[in-house]
């Protein structure tokens, strides 16, 4: 068990960090895949781990693997394979194999369907603004439990917004890099055609074009040497000059965008296929909102409460998710599962006490306490709430933010605003919510 909470069930893939099956005690034993990144790693390996689930909470594509929450295993069972301290992400379970597994590849008309499908979230990210750069059959996970293929793109760790123009880095997969970002060239999305083309090339030929592990020897023949292509195939002439363009070396004479790709092939795009272009949204125009609740944050002696209120689409949820991008010890409180009463007072307190901001300053009696505490319901539970909030707030200093307060139901309303008379160093942001020393966000609040 991870933090009272996750039950592993069985590891299910393996990169720059695990991902393992788990079941959500706190939802109903809901299956979730948790991502956990070895407790100890680099700053910039951490950075590009927040980074993915920023990135993640920004898009909706059908194709896009969607992300819940971000934290720390601050509590694991002896007999666990997490690490104590381990980062994790928990996304939405897919009942998957890998691309490269999937045993119909040949079949031309489905490798069509997952091909406009891998091309949809393309264009998708393309049209806001994002590179994906790691583009490869292990970040392509297709439905095992399905007649028609369905595909989600996994792992946008090395994904970005706006790319710096003046900064040529090497990233990617050594066998998937484009030839002009290997050159440190000015780049654009193409780097990801680039990608594709040398995914369908190695399933049109059962094999990486380039076959060594030498990285030094692959990243030569990207910008030297030409491809091969077979005389005779199982696939149409048509693909196979599909894949010849896109990879070209000279990006300007490989497709504009990824929808031309489908035009070449004549792939129909239906309606909901266009509705899923409509770009991310982005954060615009509320900066100076930012720098206001920044500063409050920053002011140690100030005590006072802050809530932020709109009607619905005003971006009070962006505000918020802005605010958690950019605070380092902020622990967010959502509830997009639906959750209510005692259960959702019980999974903010949970949040609270498995943090990295709290946890490793309980000492062992209090940890026992608070543990036995969650396991109460009814009075018990009500009259003992303060007490425990007294601990977890007495030597652990954090930012709490949370999100459509004004959804909660009216128990877990009045149990949140018996929390804000306590004396705590603690700051509460949300969109719709409270706290002393809190944001607060919403249509209404009624504290």
């Amino acid at each position: 068990m991870i933090n009272n909470r996750f039950k592993i069930v069985k590891q299910i893939g393996e990169g720059r960090s695990k991902v393992f099956l788990c079941r959500d005690k706190d939802f109903g034993g809901k299956e979730v895949a948790v991502k956990f990144l070895p407790s100890k790693v680099s700053d910039e390996e951490l950075a590009l781990f927040r980074d993915e689930y920023f990135i993640l909470q920004k898009l909706e594509h059908p194709n896009v693997v969607k992300a819940f929450e971000i934290g720390a295993a601050v509590k694991v069972d002896p007999d666990s394979p997490i690490e104590s301290g381990s980062n994790f992400i928990s996304l939405e379970y897919f009942d998957s194999i890998e691309l490269s597994k999937y045993e119909f590849l040949h079949n031309e008309e489905k490798l069509k369907e997952i091909l406009k499908q891998i091309c949809s979230v393309l264009y998708y990210l393309h049209q806001s603004n994002y590179i994906y750069y790691d583009l490869k059959p292990e970040n392509i996970l297709v439905s095992s439990n399905s007649e028609t293929p369905h595909i989600k793109l996994i792992d946008l760790g090395l994904a970005e917004f706006l790319p710096d123009k003046k900064e040529h880095i090497i990233k990617g997969t050594a066998q998937y890099i484009a030839p002009e970002l290997l050159k440190q060239e000015p780049h654009d999305h193409r780097v990801d055609l680039y990608s594709l083309g040398i995914l369908l090339d190695e399933i049109l030929h059962g094999h990486l074009p380039f076959d060594t592990a030498d990285e030094l020897s692959i990243y030569k023949a990207q910008v030297e040497r030409d491809f091969d292509f077979p005389e005779s195939s199982d696939f149409s002439s048509q693909l196979i000059e599909t894949v010849k363009k896109l990879l070209t070396k000279d990006p300007a004479e490989r497709y504009l965008n990824s929808l031309q790709v489908l035009y070449d092939l004549d792939i129909e795009c239906d309606a909901r296929t266009y509705r899923n272009f409509i770009p991310a949204k982005v954060f615009s125009g509320r900066q100076d909102l930012v720098n206001i609740l920044t500063a409050y944050v920053n002011d140690k002696n100030s005590s006072e409460v802050f809530t932020i209120k709109g009607f619905d689409g005003a971006g009070r949820s962006s505000l918020i998710s802005r605010m958690y991008e950019e605070l380092q010890n902020a622990i967010l409180i959502n509830n997009t599962q639906g959750i209510s009463g005692i259960d959702l007072v019980r999974y903010v307190i949970k949040r609270l006490v498995f943090s990295e901001r709290v946890f490793p300053n309980l000492i062992d009696e209090q940890k026992e306490l608070i543990i036995s505490f969650l396991d109460k319901s009814g009075k018990n539970f009500v009259d003992e709430l303060h007490s425990v909030l007294s601990i977890i707030t007495s030597k652990s200093k954090f930012i709490i933010l949370i999100d459509d307060y004004n959804l909660f139901d009216q128990f877990a309303k009045d149990m949140i605003a018996e929390m804000i008379p306590i004396p705590v160093t603690t700051t509460l942001c949300c969109t719709t919510a409270v706290f002393l020393s809190f944001f607060i966000a919403g249509n209404e609040f009624g504290h």
